[in-house]
């Protein structure tokens, strides 16, 4: 029989088949400090190291939930991994937590960790959660099917807008047409170029007013009204 101490100062000088044969020699694993026992593992064969575990939990000796994040970096068995998890003791924090669900342990032993110590549970929300995709899609579909009536009613207003302006355009184009209709008795349009007799200065007509016609001269710094007879067509 081999006492852990004995075993623990020793293995790294002894070959695998020694590790593996005084393994079975332990007589008080159940006193060892966790804490050599995963340095242990990591220093021997990862078959050997699995068997140092298992005899562990066999005697009921509780890893923290940190060491069995450090163990499942190495150890590839995930059985023996979730069974250590559901064992573990102590305080785990957020990211202890995102390490062990990292690491294949399984999704119910990361849920029922999380709701012990009050953490965010990294698997809440999963697109590979029972219901989450489908939820997604119907959401982005419910987005869409918004986004097409607001362009849709957006559209409608542009278009009733549209309609406005055209119809204010043409009765403007009508009231301006009247306009020059009914004031070309005078022998001016609106546009005509004209000369101030007396001046000499010409200009555009912008508007008319009876026998009162407003002229934009060319200068582009004046605007001035005359009467008829003090205008006569430039060309």
């Amino acid at each position: 029989m081999m006492t852990w101490k004995q075993f623990y100062d020793g293995y790294l000088c002894w070959s695998d088949s020694t590790v593996s044969s005084r393994l079975s020699q332990i007589s008080d694993l159940q006193n060892a400090d966790t804490t050599e026992i995963v340095d242990c593992c990591q220093c021997i064969d990862e078959a050997l190291a699995r068997r140092l575990l298992r005899k562990a939990e066999k005697v009921q000796l509780s890893l923290t939930y940190a060491q069995v994040a450090e163990l499942a970096a190495f150890i590839g068995d995930e059985e023996l991994l979730n069974t250590l998890a559901i064992a573990a003791t102590g305080p785990c924090t957020q990211e202890v937590l995102e390490e062990l669900n990292n690491n294949e342990i399984r999704d119910d032993v990361i849920t029922n960790i999380a709701k012990r110590y009050n953490l965010q549970d990294p698997n809440e929300g999963a697109i590979w959660q029972p219901g989450v995709l489908q939820k997604q899609i119907d959401d982005l579909a419910e987005s869409a099917g918004q986004l097409a009536d607001n362009l849709n009613r957006i559209n409608k207003t542009l278009e009733k807008q549209k309609r406005k302006k055209k119809s204010g355009w043409f009765a403007f184009l009508g009231v301006l047409g009247d306009s020059n209709r009914a004031k070309s008795s005078s022998g001016f349009r609106v546009g005509d170029h004209v000369r101030v007799k007396y001046r000499g200065q010409e200009g555009t007509i912008i508007d008319i007013n009876g026998n009162l016609i407003m002229v934009s001269l060319d200068d582009g710094k004046h605007v001035d009204s005359y009467e008829v007879s003090e205008l006569e067509k430039a060309w």
